[in-house]
């Protein structure tokens, strides 16, 4: 089976609506507490660069260019920061609403976490295994708790339809991280795959939109109030 170039392109879709929904996210963040929205925003950046870093091997490889390995292997060490990062960001805005006391030191979990994986990268390559593990196992758990935050917290507002689309994009992440251990064996396959995905992460983008707007105008009510 190989790889095509229109395939290879229509991947980037997937990445430009995961970085519209991000960055929505990302928008409202800095919006509600700049400090917040600048680790959200590094996340972003880290996030969007592994997908296209990904997207962009497959594309050369496709036109009958070279395996460059940068490109290929640098998904997971750039997402799983990343994505780590947004999450953890998103999860501070979640205390501001819940009258919580803000964290002194809020980049002190992550930093924690890279060195905790940066080591366990480093011991298992020095070991001659697959170093990739435990940034796979980072992306993965930065990822599912980034959207059961976002499912809990837009269903505590009785946002159903905005839950329900970060839900279906949960559901098909795990889905797709299942079926990358069954052997693919055609394109149509691999098609389905990735319009399956591109059409997850445009509700995704829907579903930031939504709680985005939402969270803003509650914010900006909620400091209203405080004024008066």
């Amino acid at each position: 089976m190989g790889y095509t170039v229109p395939l290879a392109l229509q991947d980037y879709m997937t990445v430009i609506f995961s970085a519209f929904g991000l960055t929505l996210l990302t928008r409202m963040t800095w919006q509600m507490e700049p400090k917040l929205g600048q680790m959200a925003l590094l996340g972003l950046i880290l996030t969007v660069t592994g997908g296209l870093a990904k997207a962009t091997g497959k594309l050369v490889l496709a036109a009958g260019g070279p395996d460059i390995a940068w490109l290929n292997l640098g998904l997971f060490p750039l997402i799983a920061p990343g994505l780590t990062l947004i999450a953890w960001a998103l999860y501070q805005v979640r205390r501001m609403f819940r009258r919580q006391a803000a964290l002194r030191q809020p980049w002190l979990v992550p930093i924690l976490v890279f060195t905790i994986v940066g080591a366990g990268v480093i011991a298992i390559s020095n070991a001659g295994g697959p170093w990739r593990v435990p940034l796979i196992l980072l992306s993965a758990i930065a990822n599912v708790a980034l959207l059961a935050m976002l499912i809990a917290a837009a269903w505590g507002r009785k946002m159903w339809l905005t839950g329900s689309l970060f839900l279906i994009n949960l559901t098909v992440i795990l889905v797709m991280a299942w079926l990358t251990s069954i052997p693919t064996f055609s394109i149509a396959l691999v098609w389905t795959e990735q319009i399956v995905q591109t059409i997850s992460q445009m509700l995704f983008t829907i579903g930031a939109w939504q709680y985005g707007g939402h969270m803003l105008i509650s914010y900006r009510q909620q400091l209203v109030a405080q004024l008066a």
